[in-house]
Order: C-alpha cells, then structure tokens, then sequence
C-alpha cells in the first residue's frame, strides 16, 4: 500500500507494526515504540489506522484511550488537543501530517488519501488464506501461515492495554496466533516437517509459556530428530510449569508425548540388570525428596497400598502460608512468593531421606513423612518452622498453618490438625 504525499506528488510506502512494539514508517522516516514520549499519542494513531474505512465519534476514541478514571469533563477539547499534538509529532518526524488525520461532520477519520499496511490486517488475511487453502493445498497452506507466523513478533501493543479496546485486541490475537501455531503445527506432522515444527514450537513457548500441546508439539518434533535428551528437558521445563506455576496436575498431553519418548529411548531392545539400575539410580540421595505433584500422588499411593500390611507410622503433612491480614494484596502477594521459597528451603534443610515434599499450589507443599507418627510429625513441623522464623523478615505478613493425618488405606481416618503461627 502507499502514501501520497499531497505536498510533492511523491509516493512512499508506510507501514504500522503493532506485534511486539508500535513502530511506523516509510522508505524516508520512522517512528519507534516511545520516541512521542505519549501512550495516547500512539494509541490515537493505531485507532485512527484500523478503523480508516469509518469516521469515528468522540466518545469511541476516548474511550479507547483514555482509562475510566482519566475521563475529563471536556472530552472535545482534549481530544482536539490531542489530535494537534499528533499532528505536530507527524511532522516533527518528517511526515506530511497533513495526509494522516483530518475531522469531518464531527468525526474524526483517517484521510482517504492515504493508504496504510498494518501487521495485524496482513496477519489476518494470510490466517484467511490458510484456512481457505487447507482443504485444497497443504503445501499453500503451511505457505500461508508460515508468513503469517513471521509477522508475529510478540503481543498486540502490550504497553497500551490499560484500556479496553487495546486489551481486547492484545487478548484476540494472542488467542489467534496461538491457534496459527497449532493449526500450522498439525501441517507440519502431516507433512513430516520436525524442523519446522521444532522451530515453530521453540518461538511459540517465548510468548505462549503455558500451553500444554505447543510443549507437546515441541517434544514430538525434538524427539523426531533425534535431540532426545532435549526433548527430555523440555518434558521437565513443561511439567514444572504446569505443577508448579499454574497448578495444573493432569497433563494428558505431555504424558502421552512422555510415554511415546520412552518407548523411543528404550525401544524393543533388551538390558541387564546393571545397565537397568545405573539408569534408574539417583545421583544425590541426601535430603528430602523434592518432585511435582503428579509424582507425589504416585509415591502416595504406593505408600497407601504399603501400609495396609505394614504397622510402620507415616504422616501426610499439607502446609500452607497464609497472610496474617489481607488489607494490602499486592505486598501480600511479594510476601507469599518470598515465604514459599523461605519455606522450600526450610523443608529441604529440615527433611531426612525418605521424606516426599512438593509444591501444590501457590502457598501450599505438601509432605509425606516416612517412619513417622502424627505427634512426632507435629515436632518436625514445629522444627520447621523454627528454621522459618530464624531466616524470613520479621516485619512480613505471613502466617504458616499445617494439616497432618495419618496414611492409611482405609478411609475413615482420624484428623490430628495443628495451626502455628510462623512469626512469635
């Protein structure tokens, strides 16, 4: 698409970035991310842009750029404001401001004179052509999305979505390039293209971190080209972020992928007893056995089935941080990171081989305590938090409360629970 400038008659090609950062430019200037120095100096050039084709009223671009509790009592006047210094910003930056904003009737609306290329428009249509293509070409497909993927170059203006029109759209096509990556992904297994696909899933946990099948899609194709100890790391980058940062504890995905890089690493082959134990054998055996959950729950069962032949006490201990007032959420939320990290340490110190500990949800581990009754579980909490309160600040918020039973496989048990507060 092309600019005119109406002052020489010359053409130029200007083009909006809005994925990772606002940029916009044209074969003789540019403008980066900041350089107006104004948030809705930005915001007022994107709106204006990708609603072109209408004229837009007051009330829509205020609300567009100005947050609830920056509303003025004069909207007009500060819009007019607004659109002046924009104008100003243009020409500063050696482009014709006199092509880019203009009122009519009341409304302001991009000059039809002037054409623009927006990522997010070029996004869309080549998400358009794919989907058209797909069931007619796989190869115009991957083609398709492949440009689309390359526009993606992080979130929708991420630095603009205190209001609710930028929030939307930051939101939309974050929805849809995670989408594209799967869409495209699917393509890629199709077709036999594990580079591409290894490529794709690699750019694609840099913006989307928490999704399940794009790890999956990314362990299939590392294991498909042979990177298998990578694809066993990603497989425990994963399921730490599942367990431990967003609580997720069944992950039918990754376990099916996990189960698929089993089979491939040991194959049909057959080993002996030695080669059998180094492989299973742990490196370290000091301390307290730290996991995620889904192994914790494993552990716990067998334990369960132990005890119903066995006299051996253990104690299934659930320990929880808790804010001792809640009237300031936000140093509340410091502190519970702060605590849980103290109080990790504190178990790890603390806990003797054969003790199971692992995080359950943001202020909660939970610990199994071999060859150890619910009062001798109680002094080792008190032990605890004694370590605790000997390493956290005095001055936090926080509270430690914990929740001990007995394991038992029978299903009427006793609840012995004790509360202690970390800070005297």
């Amino acid at each position: 698409m092309f600019m005119i400038n109406l002052r020489n008659g010359e053409i130029y090609v200007i083009k909006l970035k809005t994925f990772g950062s606002f940029t916009v430019g044209n074969d003789l200037t540019s403008v980066q991310e900041g350089a107006w120095r104004s948030k809705k100096l930005e915001k007022l050039f994107v709106y204006l842009a990708i609603n072109r084709n209408r004229g837009v009223c007051i009330e829509d671009i205020s609300k567009a750029i100005w947050q609830v509790e920056e509303e003025t009592d004069n909207p007009v006047g500060a819009l007019k404001n607004l659109a002046y210094r924009l104008r100003k910003a243009l020409r500063d930056a050696s482009f014709d401001e006199e092509c880019i904003v203009s009122v009519r009737g009341g409304l302001y609306k991009w000059n039809d004179d002037v054409e623009v290329s927006i990522d997010v428009e070029e996004f869309d249509r080549y998400i358009n052509e794919a989907e058209f293509a797909f069931s007619r070409s796989k190869e115009t497909a991957i083609e398709s999305y492949e440009k689309a993927i390359a526009l993606y170059n992080g979130d929708f203006l991420s630095r603009l979505t205190d209001t609710h029109w930028f929030m939307t759209l930051n939101a939309f096509y974050h929805s849809r390039y995670v989408n594209t990556v799967k869409a495209l992904a699917e393509l890629y297994i199709d077709t036999g293209c594990y580079e591409k696909l290894e490529q794709l899933c690699t750019k694609a946990v840099v913006y989307e971190r928490s999704d399940e099948q794009i790890y999956s899609y990314l362990i299939l194709a590392r294991m498909r080209t042979k990177k298998v100890q990578m694809a066993f790391d990603t497989y425990e980058t994963a399921k730490a972020i599942m367990d431990n940062d967003l609580g997720v504890r069944k992950t039918v995905m990754l376990n099916k992928v996990y189960e698929e890089l089993l089979s491939v690493t040991k194959g049909v082959s057959s080993y002996n007893i030695d080669e059998v134990k180094d492989d299973i054998s742990e490196e370290s055996m000091n301390g307290v056995f730290m996991c995620g959950y889904p192994v914790f729950k494993e552990i716990y069962h067998l334990e369960v089935r132990k005890s119903a032949r066995s006299t051996v006490p253990e104690s299934l201990v659930l320990v929880t941080v808790v804010p001792m007032y809640s009237s300031q959420p936000d140093k509340n939320h410091s502190h519970m990171k702060d605590s849980m990290l103290i109080l990790e340490r504190a178990l790890r110190k603390c806990l003797r081989v054969g003790d199971v500990a692992a995080k359950y949800s943001d202020s909660q581990y939970i610990v199994l305590l071999s060859k150890c009754s619910c009062d001798t579980a109680s002094d080792v909490m008190k032990r605890i938090i004694d370590r605790f309160n000997h390493t956290c600040d005095t001055n936090s918020n926080m509270t430690i409360q914990f929740d001990i039973e007995p394991v038992s496989c029978y299903s009427s048990f006793v609840t012995d629970k004790k509360m202690e507060k970390i800070y005297g």
